[in-house]
This record gives structure tokens, sequence and C-alpha cells, in this order.
């Protein structure tokens, strides 16, 4: 798989946070992603990704919290999520993804993470962060490795 198409789908499951329903990153055709890549070389780095995805026919919402280490933004994540408007995807910490998979607020992307063999490609320290009682419910970029260019 290209790095490009490797990426759009790290964003569209990109820590999913679904309630009631299961949600299914094919079946998203809008991704609201709450973040906190605001400044400069951030805003950049995620423009590439906002464009994987437009590739694929998805549009892009921006949800934007300002604020360095994300804690504004993890704020606003679980005030969204309590209120039950969880956004499609959220740049989240890592510690914060293991709290949201172990009280079941994560959707489970299992099958994106076994289509793309990610439990050969990211490593088992790694993992910890991103899946709950063997589910994938969470997946950062910084797992992804460079399949190809293009």
């Amino acid at each position: 798989m290209k790095f490009p198409r490797l990426l759009a789908s790290t964003a569209l499951a990109a820590t999913a946070i679904g309630l009631g329903a299961p949600v299914h990153a094919a079946d998203v055709k809008e991704v609201q992603m709450l973040h906190w890549w605001t400044s400069g070389g951030e805003a950049a780095a995620l423009d590439v990704i906002k464009q994987a995805v437009a590739k694929q026919g998805f549009a892009w919402k921006d949800v934007p919290v300002a604020g360095g280490g994300g804690g504004a933004a993890m704020t606003t994540l679980k005030a969204n999520v309590a209120a039950g408007n969880p956004p499609t995807a959220s740049q989240i910490l890592g510690y914060y993804a293991l709290e949201y998979g172990e009280q079941g607020s994560l959707a489970d992307i299992s099958g994106l993470a076994q289509k793309e063999n990610w439990d050969k490609l990211i490593p088992a320290a790694l993992q910890k962060f991103a899946k709950t009682n063997g589910k994938w419910g969470a997946v950062r970029s910084t797992f992804i490795p460079s399949t190809g260019s293009g």
C-alpha cells in the first residue's frame, strides 16, 4: 500500500471515537478531525493528510483546538464525548486512548488493522496504546512505517 493511502486510512481511523453504533471508516462521508495542529509546520503536515483523505472521496471538517501540548483539545474531546457528540477522529494523547478504550468509547478498527497487517508492522510496545482487549481502537501516525512513495 502506498504511503498516502496508508496515511489517509490513518486519518480516517485515527482514534475513531464512536458511541452507540459502531463507526466504520467506509461508512463515514465526512471526517471531523479534532486536533491541535494549528501552527506553521503542524498545519502543513495536517494539510497533507487532508489532501489524501479528499482524494479518497471524503469531506474534511477541521475541529482545531489551539494550545501547545493538546490539553485544551483533550478537554474539548472529553466534553464532546460526554455530550454524545464525538468527532469522527481525533488527535489524542496515548493514555487518553487507553482510557477511552477501557470505557468502550473507541470504535473497533480491527478490520483495517488486519487488512494492513498492523500486528506485524507496529511494535508491541506501541500497540498497548492502540488496543483494548485485543481490538484496535486507535492508531498513531508515528506507528505507520513508510511502505512506498507516491
